[in-house]
């Protein structure tokens, strides 16, 4: 066994693996791909390589450089990544070739337990939930909880009507509903629009792009994209109008995804991490049926670890994203700062 680096956006020996112990959306090419699109991130994968060079284990990461501090992630923009590993030996020798950069490590993970150095600290833990799909619509209708089926009888009631969300004019919509939806509910900034390009591009080229919008009345007052990666299908990306959520565009949109997963022979809809002060999305997930599991942030910070830059900025990008997101900030220069600072969120 030897120890490398690879490029998992476009060597085999990472897609090899990743099919081979099951990793999820975030070790996919597809979706590494779409950060290192546009982003611009030089994405590695530390792995293991047996005999014949086939990698047995591995994790992908990337050096954020910024106003915010340096850090390595793994990996960035990705809800979480375990490591891709069978023991924890081989853990430690992929946690060698990460704490080898000098730099503070970011890891989300979900499945393993990764913080056996006793270095690496929880800096905060969170839900991740998602739905086993039934044989049939019967059955998995069952399991709805009755204010989600009326919520869906409501939406279709009042017309309103869900089609695939085409890469072009009804992207740019979604994203118009996304910046507006970050800004004015979370006070956040959003994606760039070119994210969700990149990320359209690259899973419908593969035929993993499954975007659903609600229109009503000709209008696109809500949509979730959908992507398919193994056996799952995954609720990505949501956004609505607050204007309109009386008429429940997303519990027949929800509804509508399970339909899908079923339709393309997925085990699961993954509905994704929520925050605990999150409780109606928390709410909104268990009342489709979703089991839940935990998400932890993991940090690793050298021994005697002082970066200038954090020092100097501890607060920049959340003073700046307080400003750029104030209710008087026109949409479009929202929009425009989350395309030129959100790659030092990662």
């Amino acid at each position: 066994m030897t120890l490398d680096c690879l490029d998992p956006v476009t060597d085999p020996r990472w897609a090899a693996l990743v099919a081979r112990r099951g990793g999820g959306l975030f070790h996919s090419p597809l979706w590494l791909g779409a950060v290192k699109d546009t982003y611009g991130f030089e994405l590695r994968a530390a792995v293991i390589l047996d005999h014949v060079g086939e990698a047995r284990a591995g994790i992908p990461y990337a050096i954020v450089q910024g106003p915010y501090a340096t850090r390595l992630v793994a990996a960035p923009f990705c809800d979480s990544c375990d490591p891709l590993v069978e023991s924890l030996d081989q853990w430690s020798a992929l946690f060698r070739v990460l704490e080898s950069h000098g730099i503070p490590i970011h890891l989300r993970c979900v499945e393993n337990n990764p913080n056996s150095n006793e270095l690496i600290s929880v800096t905060k833990r969170a839900r991740w939930h998602s739905v086993a799909i039934s044989e049939t619509n019967d059955d998995q209708w069952s399991r709805l909880h009755p204010a989600v089926q009326r919520g869906v009888r409501k939406a279709k009631r009042a017309g309103v009507s869900i089609r695939p969300i085409s890469i072009g004019p009804d992207l740019v919509a979604f994203h118009k509903l996304h910046v507006v939806l970050r800004k004015s509910k979370y006070q956040l900034l959003a994606q760039p629009l070119s994210f969700f390009e990149a990320i359209a591009h690259r899973f419908d080229a593969m035929g993993n792009w499954h975007a659903l919008g609600a229109w009503h009345n000709d209008r696109l007052i809500a949509g979730t994209i959908y992507l398919r990666w193994g056996n799952a299908l995954y609720y990505k990306f949501n956004a609505s109008s607050l204007d309109d959520l009386d008429v429940r565009p997303n519990n027949l949109l929800a509804w509508h995804g399970i339909e899908l997963a079923r339709e393309l022979g997925c085990g699961r809809l993954d509905l994704g991490p929520s925050d605990d002060d999150q409780p109606g999305l928390i709410r909104f997930k268990q009342q489709f049926g979703a089991s839940e599991r935990e998400l932890r942030f993991l940090r690793f910070e050298p021994l005697g670890w002082l970066d200038p830059t954090s020092q100097e900025n501890p607060n920049m990008l959340s003073k700046l994203t307080e400003l750029l997101t104030r209710s008087e900030v026109p949409d479009a220069i929202s929009a425009e700062a989350g395309d030129q600072l959100y790659r030092y969120f990662a």
